[in-house]
Protein backbone atom coordinates (compact mmCIF):
# COMPACT_ATOMS: atom_id res chain seq x y z
CA UNK A 1 0.00 0.00 0.00
CA UNK A 2 1.55 3.35 -1.21
CA UNK A 3 1.22 6.03 1.56
CA UNK A 4 1.26 10.25 1.24
CA UNK A 5 3.21 12.13 3.44
CA UNK A 6 1.20 14.71 5.41
CA UNK A 7 4.30 17.36 3.75
CA UNK A 8 3.25 16.19 0.04
CA UNK A 9 -0.78 16.67 1.26
CA UNK A 10 0.19 19.97 2.45
CA UNK A 11 2.33 22.01 -0.19
CA UNK A 12 2.58 19.52 -3.23
CA UNK A 13 -1.70 19.23 -3.74
CA UNK A 14 -2.60 23.10 -3.24
CA UNK A 15 0.30 23.56 -5.75
CA UNK A 16 -1.20 21.04 -8.12
CA UNK A 17 -4.52 22.88 -7.71
CA UNK A 18 -3.39 26.37 -8.46
CA UNK A 19 -1.77 24.83 -11.99
CA UNK A 20 -4.67 23.75 -12.73
CA UNK A 21 -6.77 26.55 -12.09
CA UNK A 22 -4.26 29.03 -14.13
CA UNK A 23 -4.38 26.75 -16.49
CA UNK A 24 -8.17 26.34 -16.78
CA UNK A 25 -8.51 30.45 -16.40
CA UNK A 26 -5.76 31.11 -18.80
CA UNK A 27 -7.94 28.87 -21.21
CA UNK A 28 -11.39 30.93 -20.89
CA UNK A 29 -9.12 34.43 -20.97
CA UNK A 30 -8.12 33.53 -24.43
CA UNK A 31 -11.42 32.17 -25.73
CA UNK A 32 -12.95 35.29 -24.27
CA UNK A 33 -10.10 37.84 -25.62
CA UNK A 34 -10.71 35.97 -29.25
CA UNK A 35 -14.55 36.87 -28.68
CA UNK A 36 -13.25 40.72 -28.05
CA UNK A 37 -11.13 40.97 -31.23
CA UNK A 38 -13.98 39.24 -33.07
CA UNK A 39 -16.11 42.21 -31.60
CA UNK A 40 -13.81 45.05 -32.74
CA UNK A 41 -13.45 43.18 -36.22
CA UNK A 42 -16.93 42.72 -36.75
CA UNK A 43 -17.50 46.53 -35.74
CA UNK A 44 -14.70 47.54 -38.52
CA UNK A 45 -16.40 45.29 -41.10
CA UNK A 46 -19.80 47.24 -40.36
CA UNK A 47 -18.23 50.53 -41.04
CA UNK A 48 -16.49 49.09 -44.03
CA UNK A 49 -19.85 47.29 -44.96
CA UNK A 50 -21.66 50.91 -44.77
CA UNK A 51 -19.13 52.92 -47.27
CA UNK A 52 -18.69 50.45 -49.69
CA UNK A 53 -21.38 48.14 -50.24
CA UNK A 54 -25.41 47.82 -50.82
CA UNK A 55 -27.49 45.45 -52.09
CA UNK A 56 -26.82 41.44 -52.59
CA UNK A 57 -22.84 42.22 -52.02
CA UNK A 58 -23.90 43.58 -48.14
CA UNK A 59 -25.70 40.41 -47.93
CA UNK A 60 -22.98 38.50 -49.25
CA UNK A 61 -20.74 39.66 -47.07
CA UNK A 62 -22.82 39.22 -44.15
CA UNK A 63 -23.50 35.72 -44.56
CA UNK A 64 -19.87 35.13 -44.25
CA UNK A 65 -19.31 37.31 -41.50
CA UNK A 66 -21.83 35.48 -39.60
CA UNK A 67 -20.55 32.24 -41.15
CA UNK A 68 -17.28 32.43 -39.79
CA UNK A 69 -18.26 33.72 -36.29
CA UNK A 70 -20.14 31.33 -35.45
CA UNK A 71 -17.65 28.70 -36.69
CA UNK A 72 -15.10 30.36 -34.27
CA UNK A 73 -17.50 30.36 -31.48
CA UNK A 74 -18.12 26.47 -31.82
CA UNK A 75 -14.64 25.74 -32.35
CA UNK A 76 -13.67 27.65 -28.59
CA UNK A 77 -16.65 25.84 -26.86
CA UNK A 78 -15.36 22.57 -28.38
CA UNK A 79 -12.36 23.12 -26.79
CA UNK A 80 -13.42 24.14 -23.48
CA UNK A 81 -16.06 23.33 -20.49
CA UNK A 82 -19.11 24.07 -22.19
CA UNK A 83 -21.07 25.55 -19.57
CA UNK A 84 -18.30 28.06 -17.82
CA UNK A 85 -17.10 28.82 -21.12
CA UNK A 86 -21.07 30.41 -22.12
CA UNK A 87 -21.01 32.37 -18.52
CA UNK A 88 -17.79 33.81 -19.22
CA UNK A 89 -18.71 34.93 -22.66
CA UNK A 90 -22.41 35.59 -22.57
CA UNK A 91 -22.08 39.68 -22.73
CA UNK A 92 -19.66 39.20 -25.72
CA UNK A 93 -22.08 36.97 -27.42
CA UNK A 94 -24.93 39.34 -26.54
CA UNK A 95 -22.97 41.99 -28.54
CA UNK A 96 -22.46 39.86 -31.50
CA UNK A 97 -26.02 39.31 -31.83
CA UNK A 98 -26.58 42.76 -31.77
CA UNK A 99 -24.28 43.35 -34.40
CA UNK A 100 -25.54 40.62 -36.36
CA UNK A 101 -28.97 42.76 -36.56
CA UNK A 102 -27.81 45.62 -37.67
CA UNK A 103 -26.11 43.71 -40.33
CA UNK A 104 -29.63 41.81 -41.35
CA UNK A 105 -31.27 45.63 -41.36
CA UNK A 106 -32.15 46.75 -44.91
CA UNK A 107 -29.48 49.15 -46.11
CA UNK A 108 -31.48 52.08 -46.44
CA UNK A 109 -31.63 51.88 -42.51
CA UNK A 110 -27.94 52.24 -42.17
CA UNK A 111 -28.22 56.30 -42.18
CA UNK A 112 -29.62 55.88 -38.87
CA UNK A 113 -27.11 54.15 -37.27
CA UNK A 114 -24.41 55.81 -35.48
CA UNK A 115 -20.74 54.79 -35.40
CA UNK A 116 -17.90 56.26 -34.98
CA UNK A 117 -15.07 54.90 -36.78
CA UNK A 118 -11.40 54.30 -35.62
CA UNK A 119 -9.32 54.51 -37.81
CA UNK A 120 -6.57 52.29 -36.17
CA UNK A 121 -9.37 49.13 -37.61
CA UNK A 122 -7.82 49.74 -40.77
CA UNK A 123 -5.16 47.77 -39.28
CA UNK A 124 -6.97 44.72 -38.39
CA UNK A 125 -8.18 44.46 -42.19
CA UNK A 126 -6.38 42.53 -44.84
CA UNK A 127 -6.10 44.51 -48.28
CA UNK A 128 -8.63 41.91 -49.84
CA UNK A 129 -10.78 43.09 -46.95
CA UNK A 130 -11.59 40.21 -45.26
CA UNK A 131 -11.68 39.53 -41.46
CA UNK A 132 -8.21 38.71 -39.57
CA UNK A 133 -8.73 35.89 -37.00
CA UNK A 134 -6.59 37.93 -34.85
CA UNK A 135 -6.28 41.13 -34.95
CA UNK A 136 -3.59 43.83 -34.16
CA UNK A 137 -3.63 44.77 -31.28
CA UNK A 138 -2.06 48.74 -30.14
CA UNK A 139 -0.37 47.40 -27.08
CA UNK A 140 3.21 49.35 -26.88
CA UNK A 141 3.44 53.03 -26.64
CA UNK A 142 4.31 55.26 -29.99
CA UNK A 143 7.23 56.60 -27.96
CA UNK A 144 7.95 59.51 -30.76
CA UNK A 145 4.67 60.76 -29.71
CA UNK A 146 4.88 60.75 -26.40
CA UNK A 147 4.91 64.40 -24.96
CA UNK A 148 1.89 65.32 -23.14
CA UNK A 149 -0.27 63.32 -21.08
CA UNK A 150 -3.62 61.84 -22.66
CA UNK A 151 -4.98 61.45 -18.94
CA UNK A 152 -4.56 62.32 -15.37
CA UNK A 153 -5.91 62.58 -12.29
CA UNK A 154 -5.38 62.46 -8.58
CA UNK A 155 -3.28 65.44 -6.33
CA UNK A 156 -0.61 64.64 -3.79
CA UNK A 157 -0.25 65.90 -0.49
CA UNK A 158 1.07 64.54 3.13
CA UNK A 159 -1.70 65.87 5.36
CA UNK A 160 -4.85 65.22 2.89
CA UNK A 161 -5.62 61.17 3.29
CA UNK A 162 -9.07 61.71 0.98
CA UNK A 163 -9.85 59.17 -1.97
CA UNK A 164 -7.87 59.69 -5.01
CA UNK A 165 -5.40 62.02 -2.98
CA UNK A 166 -1.81 60.53 -2.61
CA UNK A 167 0.87 60.70 -0.17
CA UNK A 168 4.17 59.68 -2.46
CA UNK A 169 2.57 57.10 -4.17
CA UNK A 170 4.80 54.43 -5.04
CA UNK A 171 3.70 51.96 -7.54
CA UNK A 172 0.83 51.24 -9.61
CA UNK A 173 -0.22 47.20 -10.91
CA UNK A 174 -3.75 47.26 -13.19
CA UNK A 175 -5.65 44.09 -13.01
CA UNK A 176 -6.10 42.20 -15.96
CA UNK A 177 -9.27 40.96 -15.54
CA UNK A 178 -11.03 43.87 -14.31
CA UNK A 179 -8.80 46.52 -15.05
CA UNK A 180 -8.92 47.96 -12.09
CA UNK A 181 -6.05 50.74 -11.04
CA UNK A 182 -4.37 49.51 -7.47
CA UNK A 183 -1.97 52.00 -6.08
CA UNK A 184 -0.27 52.34 -2.83
CA UNK A 185 1.15 55.50 -1.10
CA UNK A 186 3.08 56.66 1.89
CA UNK A 187 -0.33 56.38 3.83
CA UNK A 188 0.29 52.57 4.09
CA UNK A 189 -2.82 51.59 1.98
CA UNK A 190 -3.69 50.76 -1.10
CA UNK A 191 -6.80 52.72 -3.10
CA UNK A 192 -8.57 51.01 -6.25
CA UNK A 193 -10.12 52.89 -9.20
CA UNK A 194 -11.97 51.94 -12.19
CA UNK A 195 -10.47 52.72 -15.59
CA UNK A 196 -12.70 56.08 -15.71
CA UNK A 197 -10.50 56.86 -12.05
CA UNK A 198 -13.56 56.70 -10.19
CA UNK A 199 -12.38 55.48 -6.16
CA UNK A 200 -14.06 52.16 -5.65
CA UNK A 201 -12.54 51.06 -2.37
CA UNK A 202 -9.35 50.88 -0.20
CA UNK A 203 -7.65 48.50 1.69
CA UNK A 204 -5.07 48.55 4.47
CA UNK A 205 -5.13 45.68 6.62
CA UNK A 206 -1.74 44.80 7.92
CA UNK A 207 0.25 47.30 5.86
CA UNK A 208 3.07 48.18 6.52
CA UNK A 209 5.43 50.69 4.22
CA UNK A 210 3.88 48.64 1.20
CA UNK A 211 5.98 49.73 -1.85
CA UNK A 212 5.22 47.56 -4.58
CA UNK A 213 2.24 45.77 -5.95
CA UNK A 214 1.85 42.88 -8.35
CA UNK A 215 -1.38 41.19 -9.02
CA UNK A 216 -1.28 37.55 -10.65
CA UNK A 217 -4.31 35.38 -10.86
CA UNK A 218 -6.96 37.07 -8.64
CA UNK A 219 -4.25 37.72 -6.05
CA UNK A 220 -2.38 41.05 -5.01
CA UNK A 221 0.96 40.67 -4.19
CA UNK A 222 2.05 43.63 -1.97
CA UNK A 223 6.28 44.18 -0.72
CA UNK A 224 6.18 45.26 2.80
CA UNK A 225 9.19 47.37 2.91
CA UNK A 226 8.72 48.51 6.84
CA UNK A 227 7.53 45.48 7.79
CA UNK A 228 10.16 43.00 5.99
CA UNK A 229 7.57 40.80 4.25
CA UNK A 230 4.94 39.69 1.39
CA UNK A 231 1.66 40.25 2.09
CA UNK A 232 -0.96 38.45 -0.22
CA UNK A 233 -4.33 39.66 -0.53
CA UNK A 234 -7.27 39.52 -2.63
CA UNK A 235 -8.36 41.85 -5.10
CA UNK A 236 -10.97 42.69 -2.55
CA UNK A 237 -8.42 43.69 -0.33
CA UNK A 238 -8.64 40.99 2.25
CA UNK A 239 -5.36 39.11 3.27
CA UNK A 240 -5.10 35.94 2.61
CA UNK A 241 -1.13 34.79 3.37
CA UNK A 242 1.94 36.47 4.95
CA UNK A 243 5.56 34.82 4.83
CA UNK A 244 8.79 36.58 5.93
CA UNK A 245 10.49 38.33 8.78
CA UNK A 246 13.50 40.35 9.00
CA UNK A 247 16.69 38.61 8.34
CA UNK A 248 19.18 37.50 5.63
CA UNK A 249 18.09 33.92 5.88
CA UNK A 250 15.85 31.95 3.70
CA UNK A 251 12.33 33.47 3.62
CA UNK A 252 13.59 36.87 5.59
CA UNK A 253 13.74 39.92 3.82
CA UNK A 254 15.21 43.02 4.31
CA UNK A 255 13.32 46.23 3.15
CA UNK A 256 11.69 44.07 0.20
CA UNK A 257 11.04 46.45 -2.97
CA UNK A 258 10.28 45.39 -6.37
CA UNK A 259 8.56 42.17 -6.82
CA UNK A 260 7.04 39.98 -10.33
CA UNK A 261 5.39 36.85 -10.74
CA UNK A 262 6.46 34.13 -13.68
CA UNK A 263 2.97 32.19 -13.26
CA UNK A 264 4.50 29.74 -16.52
CA UNK A 265 7.47 29.04 -14.02
CA UNK A 266 5.45 29.12 -10.45
CA UNK A 267 8.07 31.60 -9.31
CA UNK A 268 7.90 34.61 -7.75
CA UNK A 269 10.98 37.31 -7.14
CA UNK A 270 11.52 39.77 -4.48
CA UNK A 271 13.97 42.30 -5.01
CA UNK A 272 15.57 43.25 -1.16
CA UNK A 273 16.84 46.55 -0.97
CA UNK A 274 19.35 46.20 2.10
CA UNK A 275 20.21 42.53 1.47
CA UNK A 276 21.54 43.40 -2.05
CA UNK A 277 19.98 40.43 -3.43
CA UNK A 278 16.87 38.89 -5.03
CA UNK A 279 14.69 35.99 -3.03
CA UNK A 280 13.55 33.71 -5.43
CA UNK A 281 9.87 31.96 -4.02
CA UNK A 282 7.82 29.35 -5.23
CA UNK A 283 4.12 29.78 -5.65
CA UNK A 284 3.22 27.97 -2.36
CA UNK A 285 5.87 30.74 -0.80
CA UNK A 286 7.89 28.73 0.24
CA UNK A 287 12.07 29.12 -0.52
CA UNK A 288 13.12 28.78 -4.08
CA UNK A 289 16.51 30.31 -4.23
CA UNK A 290 18.54 33.28 -3.87
CA UNK A 291 20.39 35.47 -6.88
CA UNK A 292 22.88 37.75 -5.05
CA UNK A 293 25.41 39.89 -6.70
CA UNK A 294 26.08 42.75 -4.55
CA UNK A 295 24.22 45.09 -6.05
CA UNK A 296 21.32 46.89 -4.22
CA UNK A 297 18.36 45.60 -5.24
CA UNK A 298 15.54 48.37 -5.76
CA UNK A 299 13.15 46.63 -8.77
CA UNK A 300 12.79 43.16 -10.73
CA UNK A 301 10.83 42.38 -13.93
CA UNK A 302 10.24 38.93 -15.91
CA UNK A 303 10.43 38.06 -19.54
CA UNK A 304 9.66 34.89 -20.53
CA UNK A 305 13.46 33.82 -20.20
CA UNK A 306 14.99 36.06 -18.29
CA UNK A 307 15.10 38.11 -14.68
CA UNK A 308 15.60 41.52 -15.07
CA UNK A 309 17.07 43.65 -11.56
CA UNK A 310 17.54 47.14 -11.18
CA UNK A 311 19.78 48.56 -8.85
CA UNK A 312 19.87 51.64 -7.68
CA UNK A 313 22.86 52.37 -5.33
CA UNK A 314 25.09 52.07 -8.24
CA UNK A 315 22.92 52.31 -10.96
CA UNK A 316 22.64 49.34 -13.36
CA UNK A 317 20.14 46.47 -14.84
CA UNK A 318 21.77 43.10 -14.45
CA UNK A 319 19.91 40.47 -16.87
CA UNK A 320 20.15 36.43 -15.79
CA UNK A 321 18.50 33.35 -17.37
CA UNK A 322 16.37 31.08 -15.02
CA UNK A 323 18.97 28.93 -13.85
CA UNK A 324 20.46 32.65 -12.05
CA UNK A 325 23.30 32.56 -14.27
CA UNK A 326 24.40 36.21 -15.20
CA UNK A 327 23.88 37.02 -18.81
CA UNK A 328 25.02 40.55 -19.21
CA UNK A 329 24.72 43.95 -17.05
CA UNK A 330 23.61 47.47 -19.17
CA UNK A 331 23.55 50.69 -18.32
CA UNK A 332 25.17 52.35 -15.65
CA UNK A 333 25.32 55.80 -14.19
CA UNK A 334 25.42 58.82 -15.37
CA UNK A 335 23.74 61.51 -17.20
CA UNK A 336 21.88 62.00 -20.33
CA UNK A 337 21.62 58.84 -21.40
CA UNK A 338 22.38 56.87 -18.44
CA UNK A 339 20.71 56.84 -14.97
CA UNK A 340 20.63 58.98 -11.87
CA UNK A 341 18.45 57.36 -9.02
CA UNK A 342 16.37 54.65 -10.69
CA UNK A 343 13.14 53.80 -8.86
CA UNK A 344 11.19 51.14 -10.49
CA UNK A 345 11.43 49.19 -14.06
CA UNK A 346 8.50 47.91 -16.42
CA UNK A 347 9.41 45.76 -19.43
CA UNK A 348 6.69 46.74 -22.41
CA UNK A 349 5.62 43.88 -24.90
CA UNK A 350 8.41 44.47 -27.34
CA UNK A 351 11.55 44.24 -24.54
CA UNK A 352 12.06 47.70 -24.11
CA UNK A 353 12.82 49.18 -20.40
CA UNK A 354 11.11 51.79 -19.02
CA UNK A 355 12.79 53.00 -15.99
CA UNK A 356 11.67 55.80 -13.88
CA UNK A 357 14.36 58.16 -12.50
CA UNK A 358 13.77 59.41 -9.15
CA UNK A 359 16.01 62.21 -8.92
CA UNK A 360 16.29 63.48 -12.68
CA UNK A 361 12.64 63.30 -12.52
CA UNK A 362 11.90 61.50 -15.96
CA UNK A 363 11.33 58.24 -17.25
CA UNK A 364 13.72 56.84 -19.82
CA UNK A 365 13.04 54.01 -22.37
CA UNK A 366 16.10 51.63 -23.03
CA UNK A 367 16.36 49.39 -25.62
CA UNK A 368 16.76 45.37 -24.83
CA UNK A 369 20.14 46.41 -25.08
CA UNK A 370 20.71 49.78 -22.99
CA UNK A 371 20.35 52.11 -26.04
CA UNK A 372 18.12 54.94 -25.15
CA UNK A 373 15.14 55.08 -27.39
CA UNK A 374 13.13 58.42 -25.91
CA UNK A 375 12.60 60.21 -22.94
CA UNK A 376 9.92 61.91 -21.39
CA UNK A 377 9.17 64.69 -18.58
CA UNK A 378 10.88 67.17 -16.96
CA UNK A 379 10.98 68.59 -13.33
CA UNK A 380 7.52 70.63 -12.50
CA UNK A 381 4.31 70.28 -11.29
CA UNK A 382 2.53 70.82 -14.78
CA UNK A 383 1.10 68.47 -17.03
CA UNK A 384 3.60 65.74 -18.86
CA UNK A 385 5.97 67.01 -15.54
CA UNK A 386 7.00 64.83 -12.59
CA UNK A 387 8.17 64.97 -9.11
CA UNK A 388 10.00 61.99 -7.90
CA UNK A 389 8.09 59.76 -10.24
CA UNK A 390 8.38 56.16 -9.37
CA UNK A 391 5.45 53.91 -10.16
CA UNK A 392 4.78 52.90 -13.82
CA UNK A 393 3.06 50.46 -15.95
CA UNK A 394 1.56 50.42 -19.23
CA UNK A 395 -2.66 49.78 -19.49
CA UNK A 396 -3.99 47.58 -21.69
CA UNK A 397 -4.63 50.60 -24.39
CA UNK A 398 -0.73 50.55 -24.14
CA UNK A 399 -0.61 53.90 -22.25
CA UNK A 400 2.26 54.60 -20.07
CA UNK A 401 1.09 54.75 -16.72
CA UNK A 402 3.30 57.07 -14.44
CA UNK A 403 3.16 58.10 -10.45
CA UNK A 404 4.61 60.81 -9.10
CA UNK A 405 4.74 63.63 -6.28
CA UNK A 406 3.22 66.32 -8.72
CA UNK A 407 0.93 68.27 -6.41
CA UNK A 408 -1.67 68.73 -9.62
CA UNK A 409 -1.26 65.61 -11.76
CA UNK A 410 -0.34 62.49 -9.75
CA UNK A 411 -1.16 59.95 -11.92
CA UNK A 412 -0.75 60.97 -15.23
CA UNK A 413 -1.38 58.40 -18.61
CA UNK A 414 1.07 58.79 -21.88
Amino acid sequence: MAYVSASFTQHTFPFLAEKVRIEIREKFAEAHQVLVDREEALLGELQRLLENYTGEELEEETKQTNESNNALCDTLKGNTTRDVLEQSTAPIDSRIKELQKRLDEPPSSYSSVALEWDESLEEKLKVTGKLLLNPVKKSTPNYQMLSQPVAAFGTHSVTDKSAGVFGHPKSVAIDPVTHYIYICDGYYRIQVFDESFRFLFLFQEQMNGPDNICIRQDRVYVTQFQGHCINVYSTQGALLQSVGTQGDDELQFNNPAGIDISVDKYRIYVAELQNCRVQCLNFDLTFNSFISDNYVAKDVKLTSDEVIVLSCANPCVSIYNYAHQSIRKIITRGTGEQMNLPACLFIDPLGNLLISDYYDSCVRVFSHDGGLRHQMGTDGEGKGQFIHPRGITIDREGRIVVLSDNPNYAVQFF
